[in-house]
C-alpha cells in the first residue's frame, strides 16, 4: 500500500523542503533507481508494516511525521562543512509521484530521536533511502543497526560510489579515506567520522579492552579498541569472512568511526561492522577485500 500524505500532505512536504541540500548547501537529486537498492531494502529487513509517512524537516537533519515524531537515517554519517549527521535532502530527491517513509530501526535516543530506515517510494519502486545515498557518494557507511547481509549491502552500496569516484570519493578531493601508516595527517580528524585502512602490527588486551596496533608506538600510532565485552560479537562479524581477532595481527583492515585523539588516532570500535579484514580468506564475501 502506497504511504501517501494527500493533499494537506502535500503541502506541509513541500513547506518543509529545504531550498538546497543540508549538507554544504548543494542540492542533490537522488537520480534513477540503482542496482542494488531494492536489495539493500530486503537485507535490512525492512518491515513496511511499520512504515509512517515522513517529510524531510526543515532547517534540522530530520525527517518528520504528521504527529511530530522525529526521525534520522540510520547507519549513515554525512561528512561535510553542514555537520556529519546532516541529511542531503532537497526538493530534486522528490517527484510527484514519490515520497518517504520511516521504518523505526531502535528506540528513541536520549534526545527523544528515533533512527529509522528511510524508504523512498517511487513509481519504480520502493528504495532504501540509506542506500541511495552511499552509493551517490553523499555519505559513509557508519554501521549502528545494520547486521550481516544488511551490512554487505550498504557496503557494497558505499563501494560502487568508490570505484565511481562519485561525491565525497572525487578524485579531485580529499576524500574520508585515511591511511594508519601516515598518522600525521590525521590532525584535522578530531570528532570526525572517517575510514582508516591499514596493516595491524600488534594486539594488545587487558581485563576491559582489546586494542589492534597500527604501529609500534602507541603515543603516535593509530590505534582501534573495543571492549573485552563485546570479543564474541566482533568474532562472529569476522568469522563470516574466516577470522578471528587472535588473527590479525599482520592483517591488512579497514577500520570505520569518530577519530579520538588520545595520544594518537584511536578509534573506539563498538559495532562489529566497524572492522572488515582485506587480505580476505574466503574468496567473494561481499564488502571486505573488493572496495
Amino acid at each position: 500500500m502506497p504511504f501517501r500524505l494527500g493533499k494537506l500532505g502535500m503541502m506541509v512536504r513541500l513547506a518543509l523542503l529545504p531550498a538546497a541540500a543540508f549538507s554544504g548547501g548543494t542540492a542533490h537529486a537522488a537520480g534513477p533507481a540503482k542496482a542494488g537498492d531494492g536489495d539493500a531494502l530486503a537485507a535490512c529487513d525492512v518491515r513496511m508494516e511499520q512504515a509512517e509517512a515522513v517529510v524531510p524537516g526543515t532547517g534540522e537533519p530530520l525527517f518528520l511525521s504528521a504527529d511530530g515524531t522525529r526521525y534520522f537515517a540510520s547507519d549513515v554519517r554525512f561528512p561535510g562543512r553542514g555537520g556529519e549527521h546532516m541529511a542531503p535532502v532537497s526538493r530534486n530527491d522528490l517527484s510527484a509521484d514519490s515520497d518517504f517513509a520511516a521504518v523505526p530501526a531502535g528506540p528513541p535516543n536520549r534526545w527523544g530521536l528515533v533512527p529509522a530506515w528511510i524508504v523512498l517510494r517511487e513509481a519504480g519502486g520502493s528504495h532504501l533511502w540509506q542506500a541511495r545515498q552511499l552509493e551517490a557518494g553523499h555519505a559513509l557507511f557508519a554501521p549502528d543497526r545494520a547486521t550481516a547481509d544488511c551490512a554487505d549491502a550498504l557496503r557494497r552500496a558505499e563501494g560502487r560510489a568508490r570505484r565511481a569516484h562519485a561525491g565525497i570519493f572525487g578524485r579531485k578531493r580529499a576524500g574520508p579515506i585515511y591511511s594508519a601508516a601516515r598518522p600525521g595527517t590525521f590532525k584535522e580528524t578530531a570528532g570526525r567520522y572517517v575510514i582508516i585502512r591499514g596493516r595491524i602490527v600488534s594486539l594488545g588486551k587487558t581485563a576491559r579492552t582489546r586494542y589492534l596496533n597500527f604501529g609500534k608506538y602507541w603515543k603516535t600510532d593509530v590505534t582501534g579498541t573495543l571492549n573485552a565485552s563485546d570479543e564474541e560479537d566482533f568474532n562472529a562479524a569476522l568469522e563470516r569472512a574466516g577470522w578471528s581477532l587472535d588473527a590479525l595481527a599482520g592483517r591488512y583492515v579497514e577500520m570505520r568511526g569518530i577519530v579520538e585523539h588520545r595520544d594518537g588516532p584511536l578509534i573506539a570500535l563498538r559495532h562489529p561492522e566497524q572492522l572488515v579484514v582485506l587480505d580476505d580468506k574466503r574468496a567473494g564475501r561481499d564488502g571486505q577485500g573488493n572496495n
